[in-house]
């Protein structure tokens, strides 16, 4: 019994990491700095209740995930370490999963308005 127990479990969890969301987006010019026509790639994984960069391994809490689309954002409002001045700001991933379209922003306050200019692009669901 017990080993049908762990089997199960083990089944069980296989089937859920095979079936959890991914997409693979890119951008190929962040406004305000010289342009590249080269794309950046990023893929972002679904873990509820966090989006996650792969690459970075930032987190964005999930605001709104259905058939529509998917909108992520991170924030802080904090002293950095190395810091002397505080770091208050947020950062957004908005997909549009009936389009791919993409939208990567950030604002951060007391920063120039060209960083505070979002990458926008276009993902694949993996």
């Amino acid at each position: 019994m017990k080993a049908f127990l762990l089997t199960a479990v083990l089944v069980a969890g296989a089937t859920s990491a095979e079936a959890s969301e991914a997409w693979t987006c890119s951008y190929s010019t962040v406004p305000g700095l010289p342009t590249d026509t080269s794309p950046v790639l990023i893929r972002f994984e679904l873990t509820p209740p966090d989006l996650i960069d792969t690459k970075t391994h930032d987190h964005y809490r999930i605001l709104q995930n259905n058939d529509y689309g998917l909108v992520a954002t991170w924030s802080i409002s904090e002293i950095e370490e190395g810091h002397k001045e505080p770091t208050v700001g947020a950062v957004t991933v908005v997909i549009n999963k009936g389009t791919g379209e993409f939208w990567w922003g950030w604002i951060i306050a007391g920063q120039a308005a060209v960083v505070n200019q979002p990458v926008h692009g276009k993902c694949l669901r993996d």
